[in-house]
């Protein structure tokens, strides 16, 4: 299931980019102290695969014991890749190294809760929030979760793309990474992956 919150209600292809519309959806995300978008993808996981699978408080009358809710798609990482300025203002590094910094892990939540009914999470790390409407422009590919290399790579790519389009990048360092598939079991060759970043949607054509 891909972002059952919330499928994009604009899909457009700029060569390798697509770019979509997303309506407000609601994420379980907890912050990671790991510059590294791949490690603070398995350290986060847990925390956030916690909260899904039953470590949370129902809103319910009387409250009960902790609710297991549907496993979705995608886990969402969300870091900074800094250095070299590009045009368009979009920070990268050419090494693919990560920025010292921290690095947000979530999971979207099902659409049939809301920020009112949506269970309370247990573990003080993890938080649920709602996910404003926003453009996106990202790059899919597949295999093993992409390294801190391919991700800068992957970014620029992205960036060169919506440049030559006329198309503004929001958010200027801010990059997600998005993994369609069960981290534990699925095998890397069905893995799909995605880099993206947010795209200022009054620019598009």
């Amino acid at each position: 299931k891909s972002l059952p919150a919330s499928p994009p209600t604009y899909r457009g292809r700029r060569n390798v980019v697509e770019v979509r519309k997303y309506e407000p959806y609601l994420i379980a995300e907890t912050t990671v102290d790991e510059s590294s978008m791949r490690k603070a993808g398995g350290a986060g996981f847990g925390k956030c695969a916690g909260y899904i699978f039953g470590k949370n408080r129902p809103r319910t009358k009387g409250g009960g014991e902790g609710e297991k809710m549907a496993m979705t798609a995608p886990v969402r990482s969300v870091g900074d890749v800094a250095g070299e300025k590009m045009a368009m203002t979009a920070p990268v590094r050419s090494s693919g190294k990560m920025s010292g910094k921290k690095t947000k892990v979530s999971f979207v939540i099902g659409s049939k809760y809301d920020l009112k009914s949506a269970p309370k999470p247990i573990d003080e790390s993890v938080r649920v929030r709602t996910v404003k409407e926003h453009y996106l422009a990202a790059t899919s590919f597949s295999g093993p979760p992409p390294s801190d290399e391919r991700i800068v790579e992957e970014r620029e790519a992205i960036v060169r793309t919506l440049r030559e389009e006329g198309i503004r990048v929001k958010d200027g360092e801010e990059t997600m990474v998005y993994g369609y598939h069960d981290p534990v079991i699925t095998p890397d060759f069905l893995r799909r992956n995605e880099v993206a970043v947010m795209v200022d949607g009054s620019s598009l054509n």
